[in-house]
């Protein structure tokens, strides 16, 4: 049997096996496994079958590329989501089989001083290797090749498509663009196996080929993650301005009723001239009143209006909070900032507490001091169950809705980041700690 009919059933494994580990955590469709198992089945008949009538550069990237792109509609028939999600695996499993390729064929020229004897698999001739102890050998070291390209890839790459997570891609031009340098990057390989260059030539360019799949694959995933940084963006900007809005009526809010406050005070006191009341009652109604009443005074109005809500939250809920905190500090912050910055910080600490069936045990601190030319930012809360971090040092969401999972964290660092801040987060002992450092402004 020719050799080039053995290598296109290899060559379609291969891809099989790329894609598999690209796509596993997308959504499945019902029947996944037995979807699975009829795909490889049709893509392993098609490459068996696949008729070669001239063997030649072309023809043979031509093959090479129907072979692929038979597997996208299959790909589709096995998983539930968008086709350009699963043209971007297909595509990236496509680069990750062509780096193994060039890899091993590098592996090979190396060990032998030679051509690759891959590369002979391309002729009209029979296979070109004897089966000896010498195949048996070069088989392993294939595999092995192949083995440890695809494992550590998927380990830098393939983690990063999210399990049952619907992936982003806006940019369908910058994807088709890489795709064709990938094209471009297979066709001049197969012009270059059947050329005559020397063995140092060749060897040459197959690193030249394996550092543009590395690169291509890095364009792609670049462009996944760009995405998906660009849609947190958009939601974090919507949900500031929904905090923005909210801060503008509780500050509403918060006026009306300490201005209710003041008149109700007024009142009783003037009952209480006219003797009409005992003193007692009138002094527990007028310590009544004063709890809605704004308590707390940094020298910031906008911090002052949100620790002031989140305050009556915490009576309410028998939280002990205290507040240790200069908010003249943070008057170089825009109000819109402070608010949304330190009630997603308050909330997701009263949101802890509530989790912790002994109140007395509920506990949250603020702290705002500074030191040098750097303002401080501590909030410090008690917390019932533990607390997991991902790789990049955000807490897991413990909530089943994964809509805005995490989407306070990632509120806070990203309005810290845009004054230059610094944001580290600890959880040990039963204690949470999220501090904030901000430099101050150059005055002069």
């Amino acid at each position: 049997m020719p050799s080039l009919e053995i290598y296109k059933v290899i060559f379609i494994i291969e891809i099989i096996i790329a894609e598999f580990l690209l796509t596993i955590h997308l959504k499945k469709r019902s029947y996944y496994p037995l979807r699975l198992i009829f795909s490889w089945v049709v893509l392993i008949a098609v490459a068996s079958i696949y008729p070669i009538t001239v063997n030649n550069a072309v023809s043979n990237s031509l093959m090479f590329f129907v072979l692929f792109f038979i597997s996208v509609p299959l790909l589709m028939f096995t998983y539930d989501t968008k086709f350009i999600n699963v043209l971007f695996c297909a595509l990236a499993g496509y680069t990750i089989q062509h780096f193994a390729y060039e890899i091993t064929n590098i592996v090979f020229g190396i060990l032998m001083q030679t051509r690759s004897p891959i590369l002979g698999m391309y002729g009209d001739d029979d296979i070109p290797w004897g089966w000896n102890l010498e195949t048996a050998f070069l088989i392993l070291v294939w595999i092995l090749c192949y083995f440890t390209c695809y494992v550590i890839l998927f380990k830098i790459y393939g983690r990063k498509i999210k399990k049952n997570k619907e992936m982003k891609i806006k940019s369908v031009t910058m994807m088709f663009l890489l795709a064709a340098g990938l094209i471009a990057d297979i066709v001049l390989n197969s012009v270059v196996v059947y050329s005559d260059m020397s063995f140092k030539a060749m060897l040459i360019n197959q690193i030249a080929t394996s550092i543009c799949c590395l690169l291509i694959l890095y364009g792609q995933f670049t462009l996944l993650l760009n995405e998906e940084l660009a849609g947190e963006v958009t939601l974090l900007n919507k949900l500031l301005d929904e905090q923005s809005r909210q801060y503008k009526l509780s500050k509403e809010n918060i006026d009306m009723i300490n201005m209710k406050c003041h008149d109700m005070r007024y009142t009783i006191r003037k009952i209480g001239r006219s003797k009409k009341l005992d003193d007692s009652i009138v002094n527990e109604m007028e310590k009544s009143i004063s709890i809605y009443d704004s308590i707390v005074k940094t020298g910031n109005e906008a911090l002052d209006i949100v620790l002031t809500e989140k305050s009556l939250i915490c009576q309410k809920q028998n939280i002990s909070l205290t507040i240790v905190a200069n908010g003249e500090l943070l008057n170089f912050i825009d109000t819109n900032t402070i608010y949304s910055l330190f009630g997603n910080a308050l909330d997701n600490a009263i949101e802890a507490c509530m989790k912790i069936d002994d109140s007395e045990k509920r506990m949250i601190s603020l702290k705002i001091t500074q030191f040098g030319n750097m303002i401080n930012i501590t909030v410090q809360n008690s917390y019932a169950d533990d607390v997991k971090f991902d790789e990049n040092g955000m807490p897991l969401t413990t909530k089943n809705d994964g809509r805005f999972h995490g989407f306070g964290i990632k509120s806070i660092r990203y309005l810290t980041e845009s004054y230059n801040g610094d944001l580290t987060i600890l959880g040990e002992d039963s204690i949470f700690t999220l501090n904030i450092i901000i430099p101050l402004p150059n005055r002069n």
